[in-house]
This record gives structure tokens, sequence and C-alpha cells, in this order.
């Protein structure tokens, strides 16, 4: 019924849409005039589409539908019902009914009213009727059955061998003296001594721990990640000083920035620089400042990494000082460069170049003196000192 409203609503709808766009101002000018834009050519395909559309929809409406079938006495058919115990066909309903055993009743009355049959009782043993014996039981194999104590019967005391014999053997018997057996010694054993076998020789294992850094560096350059990991755990266990805590921590982050794992490298670093000030080392110290400078650089974190290279520098100034050396002196103009780097990352070129020029002198000494070694470190300098010079002139 709903639906029927609401098409006869919609019908009316549309042709009233279809009367307003076929007559513009109809109804002395109260309807408006209904611009339809792209569709003003085809003005009345329009009016004709909604007015047929509104009028199958009242017809839709107003036709009555389908009435539903009836039966003869006004009520709906309703289809047959049958329970689950009824006749269903033909041939079992023709079969003959079974006899009630009462048939005034109804059957659960008839169930509440059958005689419970009694159990029938068990037959009594009569007098003249003997126990059976029991019968012996199979105990099968492996399975173990507990004793029981039960009191042994007495036993009679076992006759005397010498009074069964004549008068004459018995008094030599009785005259015979006693035989007690002797308890025989066992002999004393005596053992050798066994001397212990000899141990047999250890295999050969990298117990050394410089043996093991080197072995960890070996790995590190084939990019035997594996093996290096594995020389890196024996670096690590065979650490006992402060110096040692100190390098194996900083091999473990020099391993953990080859795999890329910053954070991990990150913390290794700040761990060898806390065994490093332990040990109270310049050297290490340096080195371990210098780690820690890189990690910053690589993040970005510009001041981080100049106050560390600043540190860095000092002490390299103060060790090549003291210590004097080529490798010290190279060391010193490492730390100049990677301060300069940082420095020029943020704006500092005029200082940056000093800092190469004074780098470039430190490796065009060492080139002088052992140009196999230190000559490509003079190239490099001086390449990076011309390039931030053409930098600076730009």
């Amino acid at each position: 019924m709903l639906g029927r409203i609401i098409g006869l609503l919609l019908g009316l709808g549309l042709g009233g849409l279809a009367y307003v766009i076929l007559y513009p101002g109809g109804l002395q000018g109260q309807i408006p005039a209904l611009d339809l834009g792209a569709f003003e050519s085809v003005r009345m395909g329009v009016a004709l589409a909604a007015g047929l559309l509104g009028a199958a929809l009242v017809i839709a409406a107003v036709v009555r539908g389908p009435t539903r079938k009836k039966a003869r006495d006004g009520l709906p058919v309703i289809a047959d019902f049958k329970f689950a115990d009824e006749a269903q066909d033909a041939k079992e309903a023709a079969l003959p009914e079974e006899p009630r055993p009462f048939p005034g009743l109804t059957p659960l009355q008839a169930l509440e009213a059958a005689p419970v049959p009694e159990p029938a009782p068990f037959p009594a043993e009569t007098a003249d009727t003997a126990p059976s014996e029991p019968e012996p039981e199979v105990i099968p194999e492996g399975i173990e059955v507990a004793s029981v104590d039960v009191e042994a019967p007495a036993l009679e005391p076992e006759p005397d061998p010498a009074a069964a014999l004549p008068a004459p053997l018995a008094a030599v018997a009785a005259a015979a003296p006693a035989v007690t057996a002797e308890p025989v010694s066992e002999p004393e054993v005596t053992y050798a001594p066994v001397e212990p076998l000899p141990e047999p020789a250890a295999a050969p294992t990298l117990d050394d721990f410089d043996a093991a850094r080197s072995d960890l560096r070996m790995h590190a350059r084939a990019e035997a990640w594996p093996a290096a990991a594995a020389a890196l755990q024996r670096v690590s266990a065979l650490a006992s000083t402060d110096r040692q805590q100190m390098l194996a921590a900083q091999d473990a982050g020099d391993f953990a920035r080859a795999q890329g794992r910053t954070d991990d490298a990150i913390e290794a670093y700040d761990l060898a620089l806390a065994y490093a000030r332990q040990a109270q080392a310049p050297e290490l110290i340096a080195d371990a400042l210098l780690n820690v400078g890189d990690m910053a650089y690589e993040e970005h974190r510009l001041d981080s990494a100049v106050d560390s290279y600043e540190a860095t520098l000092a002490l390299r100034r103060q060790i090549a000082q003291d210590v004097g050396g080529a490798d010290a002196r190279r060391a010193l103009s490492i730390a100049l460069e990677r301060l300069a780097d940082a420095r020029e990352d943020r704006g500092h070129r005029t200082r940056a170049l000093d800092l190469y020029r004074e780098s470039e002198a430190i490796a065009a000494e060492l080139a002088q003196g052992d140009a196999a070694r230190y000559g490509a470190d003079l190239v490099t300098t001086r390449q990076r000192r011309e390039e931030l010079e053409a930098r600076i002139l730009a």
C-alpha cells in the first residue's frame, strides 16, 4: 500500500513538471519559467517524457494488483501440513493398525501402567554344592606380582641320622670328632699404579687479542660478514683491559657502520670513547672522538661534529708535538681535513680553506720523505683544497 502511494505521488509530480515545461508562466503567471539550459531545444521532448513517465506511475499505482486465491469459505488456502509420525502415502495408510496393549489409555498412560518386570534373583548356593577350586591365574610375562607374607606351617624337626643307624655304628658316629669348615681367605690382589694418559694436544685456537683483530679485519675486507661476526665475538670475549675494551668497541662500531646500522655504530663508538677515557690514553681518545664526529657528520648534526673534530684536532696537535713521527703527523692531517669539511658545510669556507692549506703542508712534508706511502694523500688534499678555493672565488 505504501508503495502505491509513493508511486502515485511521484507520478503526479512528474505530470506537474511536464505541465511547467510545456506552459511556462502558466496559471496566470504564478508558475515561473523553467530554464532547461542545454535541453532548451528539446523542451517538448522532455515534457512528453516526464508526462508519460508520470502517467505510467499513476496507472501502476491505481490499477489493482492480483488477488490472493481464496477457498470456498472465504479463507485463504493453507498448504497441507503433516506431522512426522503421520502416514506419508497410501501404502502406509492401508497397513492394519497394530493392537494396543491398553486400548482405553493414551500411549503415555499405557507406558506408565505397564508393569516393570522384577530382576530375577541370583541362584543361592545350596548346602550340597561344594565350592569349586579356583583356577590358577595366568600371569603374563613382564608383569611383577607383589609378594604376600603368609605364615608357613611349623616344620617338624628333622630326624637325627645317627638315630637310624644300628647301635655299633651309632656309637662310632658319636665318638667321631666334629668337623668344622674353616673359612677360606681370599688372596690379596695388588694393582700396579696406572699412569695417566697424556692429554691430547688442543687444536690451535685464535686466543690472542691482536691476532683476533687481524682476523676480523681480513674477513671485513673480504666482505665475509658471517666469519667477520664470529671474529668480532672472539675479539669482544678476549678483551680484558680498558685499552682492549676500547678497541673491541671500536671494531664493533666499524662493523655496524659497514652494515649500515647507524644506531648500533653510534652506541659502540660512545662506549669506545668511555673506555678510552678510563684508560687515559690520548691516542685512543683521539681515535674515539674522530669516530663520534664522523657519525654526527653523517647524520648532519654539524655542531656536534665540529665539537668532536676540534677536540680531536687539539689532541692530535699535542700528540704530534710530544711523540712526533710520520703516523702522528698523518693523523693530524686527517683531523684537519675532517674539521675543514664540517666548517665548510656550516658556511665557514675561509676557515675551512686555512685548515686545508695546513693539511696540505703536512702531506707535502710526508710525501717528500716517503712518496710511495704518502704521495696519494698529497694529491687528494691538494685537489680538495683547489676545489674549495674555486667555490670561494665563484
